[in-house]
């Protein structure tokens, strides 16, 4: 089911029973999975993988080239960046898309920020508002700017 005021490259992916809310932007060779839910005022900048039962709240920036395994959730407004040394109209430095990783199971509070290249462990939880400058631990909680390692996720939590 999509939103109104979408617009979605020809040759997006979607499987079945993901449903797309109001005013999303998908750009060309993104697949996104089963049973998603994709939040409104969301941007998906292409070359995107997205696993199946995948929650983007609304307002998130998910940037060119980001893989987001089975599972995930991403509160509202979380970004994502690929560009470690932003070489916009530099022509002297050369563009390394740096995009992160976001494994299976791991959660992301709202309002975070992913810097280039970092991977959010299996089952990891981030807390809201925290900048993750480096890769997070399998079932690690981290918070904060930059985010730091607080806690370990129960055993309850796990999926």
């Amino acid at each position: 089911m999509q939103g109104q005021h979408c617009v979605i490259a020809d040759d997006v992916v979607m499987g079945e029973g993901t449903r797309i809310g109001n005013f999303v932007f998908i750009r060309e060779n993104t697949i996104i999975g089963r049973g998603c839910v994709i939040g409104s005022y969301l941007d998906i900048e292409g070359d995107v993988r997205i696993g199946n039962f995948v929650s983007l709240q609304s307002g998130c920036y998910i940037t060119r080239g980001v893989v987001i395994e089975d599972e995930v959730f991403c509160g509202p407004r979380v970004i994502t960046m690929n560009d470690k040394r932003i070489t916009h109209r530099r022509p002297s430095m050369t563009f390394a898309r740096a995009a992160p990783r976001i494994l299976r199971a791991a959660r992301v509070g709202g309002g975070s920020a992913l810097c280039p290249n970092v991977v959010i462990g299996e089952n990891a939880l981030v807390g809201a508002g925290s900048v993750v400058t480096r890769d997070v631990p399998d079932r690690a909680i981290v918070a904060g700017n930059p985010a730091v390692v607080i806690g370990r996720v129960p055993e309850n939590e796990i999926i």
